[in-house]
């Protein structure tokens, strides 16, 4: 995958020099550098859609004017899900670029961005565009302490109270719901436990077990037969890789056919029915973003329309999605900051973030989204469906602080 992140960052390089025409008026103007770390190889393996969508947002973005005149240009380059490589890209490019010109970074990499720590918060003070949605990073307490980073998806903790409420909500024994949370066994599986019995409690669940799995598990059948001894009425999967996702679901349907299985934004693809087929069947999930076969919604539209383009063989359209969300934000982040004629500096940027007004390209079907917690504010609960090989809304987009009250 090296010569993948060479192939990005090669093209990023020549798009900043080459001059399109659009630009020809505004040729002295400085263009916005944006620099991506994701995980083309890795321990997650490769993921090319994480920059492919990076890439194309940065197109797209151009091809509508820029950054009020000024090109975006997005470099990519291969964090592997490593916190040493992913450090050594940020740190070299801080040093080497100027900050009046590096003015914001993205990455897929929860314990990386806690790593950035003090480097983005308290030196260099560059807005921070995250895949990870840390219930530990992004909390009320918390994001005091690091004002330029942002999550792009509603938090983890929230989204599993959206899963407890629902839960609830259609349970249909008096008795509360019984639940086992069956976790990644690191850091970031951990990640938000006290936020699932905080909404557990609140919500009227009881949550039986928390049961942890190997990253490297290749069968989870001790963990369901346990499930079926305690009488766990719904699994809560708490998982962000494809290749355990496909491990999982197949064992799953053999031990716990009948048990509901919930997820949150990393078991939300489409994907999962070209690999384990049915077995993805009644997968609930919740999840800040539409799904690629929904065309009606303008952001899929324009999103699909640049990918065939392009020529893109998309597969993790969550990932492509997400990765064109985090150009999208500080673009028109940026935007806002020279409408209102001010100075465009990592400061302003980063609080025009929390001010934006944006529906993100009609991604919410028409409704705004409200950034002032760093998170977003909206979300759905989905069900994979296998008559029709895809995920159908089963709410519509909500606001999720209000659904949680």
């Amino acid at each position: 995958m090296k010569s993948l992140t060479l192939i990005f960052s090669a093209f990023a390089m020549v798009f900043a020099m080459s001059g399109y025409t659009q630009f020809a008026e505004g040729a002295d103007k400085k263009p916005v550098l944006m620099l991506h770390t994701c995980p083309l190889s890795g321990i997650l393996g490769s993921v090319p859609d994480t920059g492919y969508g990076l890439t194309d947002a940065a197109t797209y973005i151009n091809e509508t004017g820029g950054i009020g005149g000024r090109e975006l240009v997005g470099v990519v380059e291969d964090g592997r899900y490593d916190v040493p490589t992913t450090l050594g890209i940020f740190n070299r490019f801080a040093e080497s670029e100027p900050k009046d010109e590096f003015l914001s970074y993205s990455q897929f990499c929860t314990p990386c961005l806690k790593a950035l720590t003090e480097k983005v918060n308290e030196e260099e003070k560059i807005p921070v565009l995250a895949g990870s949605m840390s219930a530990l990073i992004f909390n009320d307490e918390e994001i005091k302490k690091t004002p330029y980073f942002f999550a792009t998806g509603p938090g983890y903790g929230e989204q599993w109270g959206m899963v407890l409420k629902y839960i609830k909500l259609n349970h249909k024994k008096s008795t509360p719901p019984r639940v086992a949370f069956h976790y990644f066994d690191n850091s970031t599986g951990r990640d938000p436990m006290g936020d699932l019995e905080m909404y557990a409690k609140k919500f009227g669940v009881e949550i039986v077990l928390m049961e942890p799995f190997s990253p490297t598990a290749q069968s989870f059948a001790t963990s369901f037969l346990k499930f079926r001894k305690e009488e766990i009425e719904y699994v809560l999967f708490w998982n962000w890789s494809l290749k355990i996702g496909v491990r999982y679901f197949k064992e799953a349907k053999k031990y716990l056919p009948k048990t509901p299985i919930f997820g949150v934004h990393w078991t939300a693809a489409n994907l999962y029915f070209n690999f384990v087929g049915k077995d993805y069947d009644n997968h609930f999930v919740v999840s800040g973003y539409p799904v690629e076969t929904e065309l009606d919604n303008k952001f899929v539209k324009i999103i699909t329309d640049m990918a065939k383009k392009k020529d893109r063989k998309v597969m993790a359209w969550a990932f492509y999605m997400q990765s064109w969300v985090m150009a999208q934000l500080p673009a028109e982040a940026a935007r806002q900051v020279l409408r209102e004629g001010k100075p465009l500096t990592r400061e302003n940027l980063r609080y025009a973030l929390e001010n934006i007004d944006t529906d993100l390209l009609g991604m919410f079907g028409g409704e705004k989204l409200d950034y002032r917690t760093h998170k977003f504010s909206r979300a759905r609960v989905l069900r994979a469906d296998w008559s029709k090989k895809t995920l159908v809304p089963m709410t519509e987009w909500v606001d999720i602080y209000d659904y949680l009250k």
